[in-house]
């Protein structure tokens, strides 16, 4: 191979023709494989490493992130025996289930005051050896992608859903208290590992549900846009070359064009229940990176590996003319999906 694969997506993202369509089983910087299919791929290979057994285009490098205060169940008056918790002190419960959150508890619930949100414990990063790991990856010539934050999503799971929606409309200015702070550090968590040399940050921010938006379209241009600007306008002017990979799903061409503009480089997913690739690549392919998504609530659990096979063929060939798409799953693979599905959709994206 005369071209790396960090040559390869650097051509993808410039929209230049690449050698080929780029593949993971990966969501952006997040493991695909949920740890249910993770035993299974262990079983099945003897292997503990899906990225380097099934030869993915990219490799993930993350920042390690911690609570900042004492202790995050403290901040919840009850929490369900099993709940886990993010650098937030956010609590997020299964209910038994595998591979999947069923609830979260935010911590930022009852605050009643701007300074309730202010005094709130900030995650502590630490950039450790990241650095490093980056840069063997470099020297095999793999680009790197990093997990780098959220505004809109994590804004909610710290004050609830219900209670953030209403802020947005009643307490405007309590929404913005715990927006700005969520951007405060979601600006420096991108920096720090834009610094690593991660080539591309990941950000997750959930905006839409399979029958459009969760949020008002001009609610979200008032008070998330503008911060996501204030994000990666800090990347850009320090780090002009890293790229910015943005995870949304749901139904969400409402806002396509502003996530086009504010400068995000890869939008995944293209989410197969509720917006076409074919119709969203002819309106915005070539101003942003789709990636094309397999189904991981419908096709990849439930179609067989011709299935797989057939779709994979069908999505290289509306990509032909450039190849600047990514071949990967629509979200994390879940459990009912067969073994079979998944070495069929490898095989496939792999073939010249």
């Amino acid at each position: 191979m005369s071209t790396s694969p960090r040559e390869n997506l650097a051509r993808v993202i410039r929209h230049e023709h690449a050698e080929w369509i780029p593949f993971t089983l990966d969501v952006g910087a997040t493991p695909g494989l949920t740890a249910p299919v993770m035993d299974v791929f262990r079983e099945q290979t003897g292997a503990d490493r899906p990225e380097e057994f099934f030869a993915y285009d990219f490799r993930t490098a993350s920042l390690p992130t911690r609570f900042g205060g004492a202790d995050p169940a403290a901040l919840h008056a009850r929490v369900e025996p099993g709940t886990v918790f993010d650098e937030w002190g956010i609590g997020h419960w299964a209910g038994g289930a595998e591979g999947t959150y069923e609830k979260t508890f935010p911590p930022l619930a009852a605050a009643a005051t701007i300074r309730d949100v202010e005094a709130f414990p900030t995650p502590v990063i630490d950039a450790g050896g990241t650095a490093s790991i980056v840069e063997t990856f470099h020297a095999r010539g793999y680009p790197v992608f990093g997990y780098a934050g959220s505004i809109y999503e994590w804004s909610w799971w710290l004050r609830g859903m219900q209670q953030f929606m209403m802020d947005l409309l009643a307490a405007p200015e309590m929404a913005e208290a715990v927006i700005r702070k969520v951007t405060e550090y979601t600006r420096t968590l991108a920096l720090e590992s834009a610094r690593a040399g991660i080539d591309v940050l990941c950000f997750y921010d959930d905006a839409g549900m399979q029958t459009g938006l969760q949020i008002d379209p001009g609610l979200w241009r008032r008070f998330i846009r503008p911060r996501w600007h204030e994000v990666l306008d800090a990347v850009r002017s320090r780090f002009p070359e890293t790229s910015f990979f943005l995870h949304s799903c749901g139904r969400i061409e409402a806002i396509l064009p502003d996530i086009v503009a504010t400068g995000f480089h890869i939008l995944h997913p293209i989410q197969p229940e509720c917006m076409d690739f074919a119709s969203i690549r002819r309106a915005f392919g070539r101003d942003i990176v789709l990636c094309a998504t397999i189904s991981a609530q419908t096709l990849f659990p439930f179609g067989t590996p011709r299935d797989i096979r057939s779709w994979v063929r069908a999505t290289r060939q509306l990509c032909a003319e450039d190849n600047c798409a990514i071949l990967c799953p629509s979200n994390r693979i879940q459990p009912e999906t067969p073994w079979e599905n998944i070495v069929a959709f490898a095989e496939e994206a792999r073939a010249s």
